[in-house]
């Protein structure tokens, strides 16, 4: 393929999606592979666009300045992987740890999906929690929506490790069966940052909340193979 933009510098791989859908886990499986793959977290080495590519997030969006890591508007990608994980496991984790916890994330996420900012009815009669979660269930339809335009595979982070060898195929790098055994499932776990106890959330809290972003996430979830009771 050729670059669309001219000076739009050309890596092998992105993987994107929705935070806290194991990127940073999937980062350090393509390393293990042998490519140099950043994660936007700007902890050295990360925060920067590594020699093959980028698992990063903020890269969904066409955003000049994302809070960290490189912009997708410099780079065309080979190969892009929306990685997407079961709606219930992402809602509750952005709400605890990236909305509750994040500084500049919230902002770009709102800037980015409009469909996200509550309503005065909504700020007014919700407790805090219940905001967090709302957004984020908005957050997890809209943001997949927009990382599928740019997917060339939508893979499911449950099923890494069934899929990889037909992704190194896709990628153009040697499967290793061993690459995945010096990788933790739970390398960037919410018990790493937050000390408080994990926050569940169920699909009866959500369709409380919005029946409409509900249904949407119901369907949603439904095409990427994750199976009910809604």
């Amino acid at each position: 393929m050729e670059n669309i933009r001219a000076g739009l510098e050309r890596k092998r791989l992105l993987i994107t999606g929705c935070g806290r859908s194991g990127t940073l886990y999937s980062a350090k499986i393509w390393q293990s592979l042998g490519l140099d793959i950043r994660h936007e977290r700007p902890v050295p080495p990360n925060g920067v666009m590594g020699a093959d590519g980028a698992a990063s997030w903020f890269m969904v969006a066409d955003d000049p300045k994302p809070p960290s890591g490189p912009s997708i508007l410099d780079y065309k990608f080979d190969v892009v992987i929306h990685q997407v994980r079961h709606p219930l496991k992402v809602i509750a984790s952005m709400a605890q740890f990236v909305l509750q916890q994040g500084k500049r994330a919230p902002g770009y996420i709102e800037r980015h999906v409009p469909d996200t900012k509550l309503s005065p009815e909504e700020q007014n009669h919700l407790d805090f929690k219940q905001q967090l979660i709302l957004i984020a269930s908005r957050y997890w339809y809209h943001w997949n929506l927009m990382a599928e335009v740019k997917a060339d595979k939508i893979v499911r982070v449950e099923n890494l490790n069934e899929e990889l060898a037909d992704l190194c195929d896709l990628v153009g790098v040697p499967y290793r069966p061993s690459a995945l055994d010096g990788v933790p499932k739970d390398i960037n776990a919410r018990r790493h940052h937050v000390s408080d106890e994990p926050w569940e959330v169920t699909w009866e809290e959500i369709k409380r909340l919005d029946l409409e972003i509900y249904k949407s996430i119901k369907h949603l979830a439904a095409t990427y193979g994750y199976p009910g009771p809604y």
